[in-house]
């Protein structure tokens, strides 16, 4: 057929089309597209990756963790937490008895500079949540140092206390101490300022009436103190760590030091209901040469802002002590990760926390019927 020819055949073509449309009835044709309509959705809803009624719309919501520097036991339990409450879209759905997260929930663990940057980061709106030692909540919600000068720090809310340390008293075995009253004109370091630590060991020295008046107090961070303590240099140092710590389970081998008891009615001042400690027991043979000795335990504390999302909050409650996460929370590294056995996790978690708790924890604290009080 020639070019010229083919504007003229498709001319004929489109008119005998119209022909025989016209000859069939519209219900036909509408009838018809109705059909192509119908099979269009059908192959969309069967191609589409299945999805359960329960679940979520398929969107992210992205939760930050701080923590502290990368490797330390702040980022470690931040990481856990990620795991435990974070499902985000794609991740496979709940089964039976598998963990489960939240649905369209990306949480993350973020390094951060310690306890004290984490408050004002949360108060400020800069991480949505954080892991805070419980004597720093508390100088916060006072404007005491290291918050001194700034304005107390009253829009945290608390989450759970999700992991607790042991504070420890370490002596030189030359030093002769045997109890926190022994302390009295020693060379003791408390940690470093802003440190969980020093916040901690300062209380017990205050109910002891010791101070820098009557002791050689001193700075240190954990690595310098050590050292200074096997060269004689410094005759004791506080450590707010793991039960088991690697640092103190080091020191013990060598059989260089004493583990002083933190205990006696003036230290039970400070686990009353309301302060930021529990009374904390470490085993015999935990550790090399150290008997059983009673100290303090120190609650890590999950803090939000007040003004977070409240159904968002009581989710990630609910995932944190759902018994099918407890593989992603439970290691042999962290023990104290949820202290207390099954069925108390939820009362230790909501003992010894400075701020009050975030109204969506709360409703799902009462919905296991567990007595939540409004003020700390």
């Amino acid at each position: 057929m020639e070019l010229k020819k083919i504007p003229e055949a498709a001319r004929r073509l489109l008119e005998d089309a119209k022909t025989v449309l016209s000859r069939v009835p519209t219900r036909m044709i509408t009838a018809a597209l109705g059909a192509i309509i119908v099979l269009a959705a059908l192959l969309l809803f069967y191609l589409r990756p299945p999805t359960s009624m329960e679940e979520a719309p398929e969107a992210v919501t992205f939760f930050q963790i701080g923590t502290g520097s990368a490797g330390d036991e702040y980022f470690a339990v931040g990481e856990r937490l990620a795991a435990a409450i974070g499902r985000p879209p794609g991740t496979p759905r709940c089964e039976r008895g598998m963990p489960c997260g939240v649905a369209g929930l990306l949480a993350v663990a973020r390094s951060s500079a310690g306890p004290v940057a984490n408050v004002r980061a949360v108060s400020a709106g800069l991480f949505d949540s954080a892991l805070v030692a419980a004597p720093i909540l508390e100088l916060a919600a006072r404007g005491e140092t290291p918050f001194k000068g700034e304005k107390p720090v009253t829009n945290l809310r608390a989450i759970a206390g999700v992991y607790r340390e042991a504070l420890y008293l370490v002596a030189s075995r030359n030093a002769n101490i045997g109890s926190v009253a022994d302390l009295e004109n020693m060379r003791v370091s408390v940690g470093p300022p802003g440190s969980g630590t020093r916040e901690a060991a300062l209380p017990v020295l205050a109910v002891h009436s010791l101070g820098r008046r009557t002791v050689q107090i001193s700075e240190y961070d954990t690595e310098t103190a050590i050292d200074l303590t096997l060269r004689g240099q410094l005759d004791a140092f506080f450590l707010v760590d793991a039960l088991p710590s690697t640092e103190i389970a080091s020191l013990a081998d060598r059989g260089s030091i004493n583990i002083v008891p933190v205990d006696g009615e003036e230290v039970r001042q400070l686990t009353r209901p309301g302060e930021s400690f529990q009374p904390l027991l470490i085993p015999a043979d935990l550790y090399r040469f150290v008997p059983e000795t009673q100290t303090l335990g120190v609650s890590m504390v999950w803090i939000v802002n007040e003004e977070a999302d409240p159904d968002l909050i009581h989710d990630i409650t609910e995932a944190l002590f759902s018994p099918n996460n407890r593989p992603l929370l439970s290691s042999p590294v962290l023990p104290g990760l949820l202290p207390g056995e099954e069925g108390e996790r939820a009362k230790f978690a909501t003992s010894s926390i400075p701020v009050p708790l975030h109204e969506g924890a709360k409703r799902y604290y009462r919905e296991q019927g567990l007595t939540v009080e409004e003020e700390p």
